[in-house]
């Protein structure tokens, strides 16, 4: 519903008589105020909590979240990505989405604050991210695993491959996946389940960004992570990280100027 900002101006602060009417177009501006993707987790949870999906209950496919909520592809993965950090939703690759167990829910995810989930600024993540991630490239570093480094090299290898794609899905999730191995890596529960919190309410993000920005950069600086890693260079990686982080706060802070 689309409601015009002018009809506001002559309505607010009045007395008017039809009340029914001017409460529902209170109703649909702050719903349009609302993030998409948290309008799309909310109808997520009512179903969950209506009973109509049980734990273990495979949800409706991203093409049907589309028709049945009316928004697009990147809003429904948002969603799903966000109930996913949440422990609330569970992916079976090749098979679809799951509604957890909620005996296995992390006590953690309910206690992170819930500005996590509703989070609009992405300079404001990106600029958490550079303080957070150089430190996790070195500890990476230092309880190095040669399974994860291979991991490492696949999602690069896949970046390289998709980086000129039009509809660049693979490169994105290749992008995302890097930096969440990387957290894995670390070994630590508590970083680890942040960095998936924050790239649920990344995914957007990623999509805007390596549509607009460009994803060369991005697969230049990837390598010199990587290679950092390779030899062993924790301090060189953490500032290769920290560079990359930085180079990605600039470029979208221009992309915002021009926009």
């Amino acid at each position: 519903m689309v409601v015009s900002p002018r009809l506001f101006q002559l309505t607010e602060g009045k007395e008017r008589p039809y009340n029914k009417s001017h409460q529902r177009i209170r109703k649909a501006r702050s719903q349009m105020k609302k993030n998409a993707s948290d309008q799309v987790v909310e109808y997520i949870q009512k179903r969950i909590q209506s009973g109509e999906w049980r734990p273990g209950t495979k949800i409706s496919t991203e093409v049907q979240l589309q028709r049945e909520t009316g928004f697009g592809k990147a809003t429904i993965r948002e969603a799903v990505e966000k109930l996913v950090a949440m422990d609330i939703l569970k992916k079976r690759q090749g098979d679809g989405t799951y509604v957890n167990d909620f005996s296995v829910g992390s006590i953690f995810s309910q206690m992170v604050p819930e500005v996590l989930f509703n989070a609009h600024d992405s300079v404001t993540i990106l600029e958490f991210r550079e303080v957070v991630e150089p430190a996790s490239v070195q500890m990476f570093v230092e309880h190095f695993e040669k399974e994860r480094y291979e991991l490492l090299k696949k999602y690069l290898e896949q970046m390289r491959q998709h980086q000129d794609d039009t509809d660049n899905d693979i490169f994105y999730e290749s992008d995302r996946d890097f930096h969440l191995e990387i957290a894995r890596g670390t070994r630590n529960s508590i970083l680890i389940k942040v960095m998936e919190i924050l790239n649920g309410t990344m995914t957007q993000y990623h999509y805007t960004a390596n549509r607009t920005i460009g994803s060369k950069s991005g697969v230049m600086e990837h390598e010199g992570i990587l290679e950092a890693i390779g030899r062993r260079d924790g301090e060189l990686g953490a500032l290769l990280m920290r560079r990359h982080l930085q180079r990605s706060k600039k470029d979208m802070l221009e992309y915002m100027k021009r926009k």
